[in-house]
């Protein structure tokens, strides 16, 4: 239930004084993406948008050989969080909440829901919103298939899985 923990623990404890990426950081996730992906990568907190380049700098070297629309995965894989409008203490509500109430169970509650049960499953159900929004800007397909199943099990994986190991190792170290 809680494998994730020790990874969380650390985005958490990170989350509270981010440090910003150096110019030359940003130049080089700017060659990474399309203009409109860009424009959404710049929408994350602070403590997104460097916990992203970890994730895309770890993940380059074996997924750029592959195609830059992998890279591109790396950098927003968590755009579908800016739905739920949280921050910080939110999102480790939010995920609590996860824990407890799996999307399943969160889904039967109305459509209609609204206020804090409606950002919980749009936290919930980010991958599938990331996906949904890049397929929107026109993101490159490699990269919507990441971003829908990055926590997906790896069995239900379409992304070839030599790369999705690379990309789901980098986001969890």
């Amino acid at each position: 239930m809680f494998k994730n923990f020790s990874h969380l623990s650390k985005r958490f404890l990170f989350s509270l004084k981010p440090g910003k990426l150096s110019e030359e950081d940003i130049r080089w996730v700017r060659s990474h993406l399309s203009e409109n992906e860009y424009l959404q990568w710049e929408k994350l907190s602070i403590a997104d948008r460097h916990h992203s380049h970890q994730v895309a700098r770890q993940a380059e070297p074996v997924v750029a050989q592959h195609g830059k629309e992998f890279v591109a995965a790396a950098l927003l894989h968590d755009i579908g969080k800016l739905k739920s409008g949280f921050g910080t203490f939110g999102r480790v509500f939010a995920t609590l909440c996860c824990f407890l109430f799996p999307l399943r169970k969160m889904e039967k509650w109305s459509e209609r829901t609204k206020g804090l049960r409606r950002r919980l499953i749009d936290y919930a159900k980010h991958p599938l919103l990331g996906a949904e929004l890049l397929k929107e800007i026109g993101s490159g397909q490699e990269t919507i298939t990441w971003v829908l199943e990055h926590h997906s099990e790896r069995e239900n994986w379409k992304t070839p899985i030599e790369i999705a190991e690379v990309l789901s190792n980098s986001d969890n170290d």
